[in-house]
């Protein structure tokens, strides 16, 4: 996760240098490439070191956790439906921790970090990305309610998926099947529509940027690029 975070750190930090290119080379100064290039190299090379780091680690959490659900479950009595189910299940929890975990790390850092930096070019720029935050949370809060509804009637379906295959019932496995059609779609229809409804507002707020950025006296290509740029990672 540190890695992970000097990974994010990097990225926030390219805007930044290639808004500093971009005024160094209209002026004629080549070396203005040279913050980027280097922030660039150095991302690369903890990136290639962290993806074949995370790798090791995480399967080797998978191995340990599935092996131990399997047998408490066998312990419990829990029958094979239900140990396939929950065994599969341990594979999602060790995804969240190599995958969302990061996710929320990057998600974290750009919305601070491009805040900020929104805030270092103009202060009102910086107060409208504040503002998107109100829609943002309230959408985001009613999707989770909706998500979570609608993962747990899919898991409970998925833990019956063995005993029902093992039936060998034409209509049985014809009606689980398009059970879970039903939970899978819903999923994506919630994801869809609060996608929607944030780009609404997320297009609202890049016009207001542009026109703002333009209108402020001093500001050159490179810093509005910049601007653009942090606002797409927000």
């Amino acid at each position: 996760y540190t890695l992970t975070l000097a990974e994010m750190v990097f990225e926030l930090l390219y805007p930044f240098t290639t808004g500093i290119a971009i005024n160094g080379l209209l002026a004629g100064h080549w070396s203005s490439l040279a913050p980027l290039v280097l922030i660039w190299l150095a991302h690369t090379g903890v990136g290639v070191f962290r993806q074949m780091y995370d790798t090791r680690i995480f399967t080797g959490i998978y191995a340990t956790l599935a092996t131990e659900v399997a047998l408490e479950q066998h312990r419990q009595g829990a029958s094979t439906s239900l140990v396939v189910a929950r065994s599969g299940l341990s594979r999602k929890v060790v995804d969240f921790f190599e995958r969302d975990v990061p996710t929320i790390i990057n998600a974290f850092t750009n919305f601070a970090g491009s805040v900020a930096m929104m805030f270092v070019y103009d202060w009102l720029i910086g107060v409208y990305c504040v503002i998107l935050l109100i829609p943002v949370v309230v959408l985001n809060r009613a999707y989770a309610r909706k998500s979570r509804e609608l993962i747990q009637e899919l898991n409970d379906q998925l833990e019956r998926e063995v005993e029902i295959l093992a039936g060998q019932d034409g209509p049985s496995i014809q009606a689980h099947y398009r059970l879970l059609a039903k939970w899978q779609t819903r999923l994506s229809n919630a994801e869809a529509l609060n996608w929607g409804m944030i780009e609404l507002w997320t297009i609202g707020l890049t016009v207001a940027v542009l026109i703002r950025g333009a209108s402020l006296p001093g500001m050159r290509a490179g810093d509005i690029f910049a601007v653009v740029a942090y606002l797409w990672n927000l």
